[in-house]
C-alpha cells in the first residue's frame, strides 16, 4: 500500500486544523446579555427613558427567561417555545409585592398577531461583530413590506429567547439585529455570552408569588 505523500498529508493537516479552528460552538446552558434601544411612534419618544437598555437572557435546555429592570419592577420573562410556554414572574420591591403570570395559549398567539411575519434572504457580506464571524441577512416583513438588515452568526448556537426568537430560524443566531416586542421595534446587539450554570428552579416562581390573570395585570399597568 502506497504511503501518502508529504502534499496531501499536510492538505489533511491542515483541514483539520481549520475545521476545529471554525467549529460552531455548542452552548446548552448560559447566560445572553444584550444591548437594546427602541424605535417608538413620536406621541410615545417620552417612554423611551423607562425601557430597559439592557437585557439579561439565562438559558438551560428549552428553557429561557429574560430578565429586565422596568419602573421600579424586575421582571422575568420565562419561555419555553417548544412547549408554547410563557409567563412572567414580576418583583415590585419598592411594595413588597409579587406576581407571576402563565400566559393562555390564546394570549399568546395575541401577543404573536401584533408582531412582523417575517421571510428572510441571505446576503454574501460578512462582518465580525463582538468576536463573531457574522454574515448579513436581509429579512421583510410579509405585512407591512418594511426592510431591515440584521447580522447572525454560525460560530456560536444557543437556544432561542424572547428576544432573538422573532428573528431565529434564519440559518444561525443572531448578533445584530431587529427584534419585536409588542409590536415595539427593539435594536438589538449580543454584548456578552457566558457560559455557566443556571441555579436550579430559575425558570419557576416560588410559593410565595401570587398569581395573576394576564388580563388583570394589563389592567393594572
Amino acid at each position: 500500500m502506497k504511503t501518502m505523500t508529504k502534499p496531501l498529508l499536510l492538505l489533511f493537516a491542515l483541514t483539520l486544523f481549520f475545521n476545529t479552528l471554525y467549529a460552531q460552538r455548542l452552548i446548552k446552558e448560559g447566560v445572553a446579555t444584550y444591548s437594546a434601544t427602541y424605535d417608538l411612534p413620536t406621541d410615545q419618544k417620552d417612554l423611551a427613558a423607562g425601557l430597559p437598555s439592557e437585557i439579561i437572557c439565562f438559558f438551560r435546555g428549552d428553557s429561557t427567561a429574560a430578565i429586565v429592570n422596568q419602573g421600579g419592577a424586575i421582571i422575568k420573562g420565562v419561555s419555553v417555545f417548544k412547549d408554547n410556554y410563557h409567563s412572567m414572574i414580576i418583583d415590585f420591591p419598592s411594595i413588597e409585592k409579587k406576581i407571576v403570570v402563565v400566559l393562555t395559549p390564546a394570549e399568546v398567539e395575541e401577543e404573536k398577531a401584533t408582531n412582523p411575519s417575517l421571510t428572510a434572504v441571505k446576503g454574501t457580506e460578512t462582518q465580525v461583530i463582538n468576536g463573531y464571524k457574522c454574515f448579513k441577512t436581509v429579512v421583510t416583513d410579509k405585512k407591512s413590506g418594511a426592510i431591515y438588515e440584521i447580522w447572525i452568526t454560525n460560530d456560536i448556537d444557543i437556544t432561542p429567547n424572547s428576544v432573538t426568537k422573532p428573528v431565529s430560524g434564519f440559518g444561525g443566531v443572531p448578533v445584530k439585529f431587529v427584534t419585536f416586542n409588542h409590536g415595539i421595534k427593539v435594536n438589538a446587539e449580543l454584548k456578552d455570552l457566558t457560559e455557566t450554570s443556571v441555579p436550579s428552579g430559575f425558570f419557576t416562581a416560588a410559593k410565595d408569588y401570587e398569581p395573576m390573570s394576564y388580563a388583570d395585570l394589563k389592567a393594572v399597568l
